[in-house]
């Protein structure tokens, strides 16, 4: 799935190869180049621009008819195959979740957040380094519990935290810092409104000084009325390895990353 379509698969699906799209070697990692079709639906160019996502004829279906698709084909025989992409990025992942060192590992602090994220929550997340992240680390369970906007508009994550607050829905927004004068707009306004939300902020400090502190900060904040910022010092430096594994971030025009070839 790509990042737009995060929870349509459960992480731990066999059938979920992992979320594309957002650097440049996600669609060839995935071995889409040697299929003799490619079946896709809800394509969005801003995830899956043509000329990166079709390395074999595509035939797109539209969503209304998924049902009688689902209707007329059969499973294939054998196991579902692994690929590059899969296995490259669980290499960076996966020790990342349990990752015990501070400044967190990112992949450390999507977990914590989807860890406290109260039942039918949503957590919304900045396009940019803390999007990266989320889009490529939270471990979907059901559709609709996180949200990576395809194009990058300042303030976006609050924004959208602040709609499911207003609409009774627990959120969580992640974005970096230094908070940009749009996203304080929007926690003004909040307060004027009286929602109640939480903002991670990844920046270079805070008051963690042990990895549980995460979490600890998190829940205090979900329980809290009002907007509650939480401030996480994250070594952002590690999205490098995220460049090794899959290439130059491509998601929203590109993202400079610091030490990565």
């Amino acid at each position: 799935n790509t990042w737009g379509a995060k929870g349509v698969l459960r992480w731990d699906s066999a059938h979920h190869m992992g979320t594309c799209g957002l650097q440049a070697h996600d669609f060839e990692l995935l071995g889409l180049g040697g299929y003799d079709v490619i079946v896709a639906t809800g394509i969005d160019p801003a995830e899956s621009p043509p000329e990166r996502f079709g390395l074999a004829p595509v035939v797109e279906v539209p969503a209304r008819e998924l049902g009688r698709l689902a209707r007329e084909i059969r499973p294939a025989p054998g196991e579902i195959r692994s690929n590059d992409l899969y296995a490259r990025l669980s290499k960076v992942a996966q020790p990342g979740y349990v990752d015990g060192h501070v400044p967190l590992h990112p992949a450390r602090a999507v977990a914590d957040v989807r860890a406290v994220l109260p039942a039918g929550g949503v957590v919304t997340a900045e396009p940019g380094m803390a999007g990266l992240w989320v889009a490529r680390t939270f471990p979907t369970t059901d559709p609709g519990t996180v949200v990576v906007p395809a194009t990058a508009r300042r303030g976006v994550a609050a924004a959208l935290a602040l709609t499911a607050a207003l609409h009774g829905v627990p959120a969580i927004a992640v974005t970096t810092d230094p908070i940009d004068p749009t996203t304080l707009g929007v926690l003004k306004l909040a307060t004027e409104l009286g929602a109640a939300f939480v903002v991670d902020v990844w920046g270079a400090g805070g008051p963690v000084r042990r990895v549980e502190d995460h979490v600890a900060q998190l829940q205090a904040a979900v329980a809290e009325p009002g907007v509650t910022i939480v401030d996480l010092p994250v070594d952002r430096s590690l999205t490098r390895k995220l460049v090794s594994a899959a290439g130059p971030v491509v998601a929203w025009g590109g993202l400079p990353v610091k030490g990565a070839r």
